[in-house]
């Protein structure tokens, strides 16, 4: 009888961590997905780097991202430098 009541009592309280142990975990977010770019598919870069030369924005107001050399990026998502503002000669 002893035998069974703590076999009872020890099912039970193992139960009891198991749920108390999934509910306090919640739900998981997950990871963020890398800025993909449209043409080549290569992941986009936050940084200028000697593989990632070529400025992008692909909304308007985004942020600038960096793509590979090789990509044939259109020209309405190039970010182009200002032009400077002076007299003609």
């Amino acid at each position: 009888m002893k035998n069974k009541s703590f076999r009872l009592i020890s099912t039970l309280a193992l139960g009891a961590l198991l749920v108390g142990g999934a509910l306090a975990q919640g739900k998981m977010k997950p990871k963020p997905k890398a800025v993909e770019c449209p043409v080549c598919h290569m992941p986009l870069s936050a940084k200028k780097t000697k593989a990632d030369p070529i400025a992008v924005r692909l909304k308007n107001g985004g942020k600038v991202m960096y793509c590979c050399a090789g990509c044939k990026m259109p020209d309405s998502v190039l970010v182009k430098p200002a032009k400077a503002k002076g007299k003609k000669k």
